[in-house]
């Protein structure tokens, strides 16, 4: 069965269901290629593992800690995809990845701390550091490689930093960082006595080289490294909120989970979405693959579209699902541009700009893939067709 054909992708339901800047969220003409989340049904073992779950009608509390079955799915998925030796008992399950970021930002920051971000990069990675009263400092990328300005970090560190974040694939810029810079930053890092705090969301979306995480074993080893990530991306899961949090030792575990504040019971991840995460990570590798196979396809065809719009300046993913065009032949600001094709070609996407992705991201757009090839070819004919009320301001 073909999983991503055009026919699989159900609008209806999706016109309920889908939030956050999607389907749910516009009127019935509007094509969405908003936030980062899969137009396509999730994996059938996790559809059955849900049904299985839910058939015996008990539904008691979890583990604060996380259930161990899937802790023990995180650690093996690292030692099977990464080559990364990680422990159960250093993994703690959190309800999404935005709010893993929360919860390190608040475990290792103090107020008047501050910690580096890249520029460009996605906006819960301020919040999470001002959430945690501490201060944000840019770095800009190369949007090309996603490499920091090494120059320009170094210059960032002060007495008072205490973390380097990373974001690796890039969200927006769709890049990995590769295995020589990831070494620089540890270099800094050690060099400083810095944290650094990696997402590694996006790091199972990759095309022709895979994402090195930080903790794998080809990279020299430090012991102050945070990893988040979780299975929304890779697995169609955004609403269940599969998180999680890697730390390096038994302290800096034990400084998480009290910063999550599982024990209280007012936090925490639900049961069935451990129960969904251990199935996606020990069955549907599969189904993985496949979704891989259909976004490289569709990757090629939005870089052919882009070619085509005369406003559009390509910049070709490593990884995710997002394409990051630098705007160009017009006066329109990334806000402009963007609530310009919503009102003329019905096909709405996520802006650049401060808001969104720092600074560095103005005069770019994303556009988010991850969907039929029926539909993405009907967007960009939209925005094609439209070209002319476009380069007017």
């Amino acid at each position: 069965m073909n999983f991503f054909s055009d026919d699989q992708v159900n609008i209806e339901i999706l016109r309920k269901r889908a939030f956050n800047y999607r389907w749910a969220t516009h009127e019935p003409d509007v094509i969405p290629l908003t936030a980062a989340d899969p137009d396509f049904s999730t994996a059938p073992p996790i559809i059955q593992a849900i049904s299985n779950y839910c058939a015996a009608g008990y539904f008691p509390y979890g583990p604060p800690k996380g259930d161990l079955g899937f802790r023990n799915s995180i650690a093996q998925w690292f030692a099977r995809k990464k080559n990364a030796q990680i422990f159960s008992d250093l993994i703690l399950p959190v309800n999404s990845a935005a709010y893993g970021l929360f919860i390190c930002a608040k475990a290792i920051l103090k107020e008047g701390d501050n910690a580096i971000i890249p520029d460009p990069v996605d906006f819960l990675f301020r919040k999470s550091i001002e959430h945690a009263k501490g201060i944000v400092k840019t770095c800009s990328l190369d949007k090309k490689t996603a490499q920091f300005d090494v120059e320009e970090l170094r210059k960032k560190i002060d007495s008072k930093t205490r973390a380097i974040f990373l974001c690796n694939p890039n969200n927006p810029l769709g890049k990995i960082i590769q295995k020589e810079h990831l070494e620089t930053i540890i270099d800094i890092a050690k060099e400083y006595n810095l944290w650094i705090v990696s997402d590694e969301i996006w790091s199972d979306i990759f095309f022709e080289k895979p994402c090195i995480s930080i903790r794998s074993s080809v990279l020299s080893h430090y012991e102050r490294v945070l990893i988040v990530s979780g299975l929304s991306k890779n697995f169609a899961l955004a609403g269940h909120r599969v998180g999680y949090v890697i730390a390096p030792d038994e302290l800096t575990f034990n400084q998480i989970y009290q910063a999550s504040e599982h024990a209280t019971t007012a936090f925490g991840i639900s049961v069935l979405a451990q129960v969904i995460g251990m199935t996606a990570l020990t069955q549907c590798d599969d189904w993985l693959k496949a979704f891989q196979n259909h976004l490289s396809k569709m990757r090629k065809l939005t870089f052919e579209f882009i070619e085509e719009i005369p406003f559009f300046k390509n910049n070709f993913p490593d990884a995710t699902y997002l394409a990051f065009p630098q705007l160009k032949n017009t006066e329109l600001n990334s806000e402009e541009m963007v609530a310009k094709i919503l009102k003329t070609a019905h096909v709405a996407l996520i802006p650049g700009g401060v808001n969104w992705f720092e600074s560095q991201s103005e005069g770019h757009i994303r556009i988010c893939y991850s969907t039929s090839e029926a539909i993405l070819t009907e967007a960009f004919e939209r925005i094609k067709s439209c070209t002319n009320d476009l380069f007017k301001k």
